[in-house]
């Protein structure tokens, strides 16, 4: 009997210590092939738009077969050689549509652009980039400088 009980711990211990080991292996593998998310740098989007034609050129937008898929008011308000210079695998064009795959994952382009159009359909101000907003400063400064 003390032999059967003796035999039956072991058979305990081993299976417990192979499941430990499975776990402890599974859990390594997930941490070493963790897919790290790179952050889309605002620079980035800022370029992307612009040589779109601004947020407001953007009719639609979706992510078809890892690409990014852009339904435009005007293509001709594009500047599809900046936009090349974004992405390395080219842009195609086809009527209204652009259609272009970026360093970056498409679904996080098409959320951030979902965001951006979201903080701009209340703007009250004008709708211009970063650049404009820049001049308009400097000109600012220069007109309370004179006075």
């Amino acid at each position: 009997m003390l032999f059967l009980i003796s035999k039956i711990t072991l058979i305990l211990i081993i299976v417990i210590s192979v499941t430990l080991i499975l776990a402890l292996v599974f859990i390594l593998f997930k941490m070493i092939h963790k897919e790290r998310k790179v952050k889309i740098d605002d620079n980035f989007m800022t370029t992307m738009l612009n040589s779109l034609g601004g947020i407001d050129n953007i009719k639609s937008y979706s992510v078809e077969n890892a690409r990014v898929k852009f339904e435009l008011v005007n293509v001709s308000l594009a500047n599809l050689d900046a936009l090349k210079e974004l992405s390395p695998k080219g842009v195609f064009v086809s009527n209204n549509s652009v259609k272009t795959l970026f360093k970056y994952e498409s679904s996080d382009i098409v959320k951030n652009l979902s965001k951006i159009k979201k903080y701009e359909k209340d703007r009250i101000f004008c709708r211009h980039g970063i650049e404009h907003l820049l001049d308009v400063a400097r000109i600012g400064c220069i007109y309370l400088a004179e006075y």
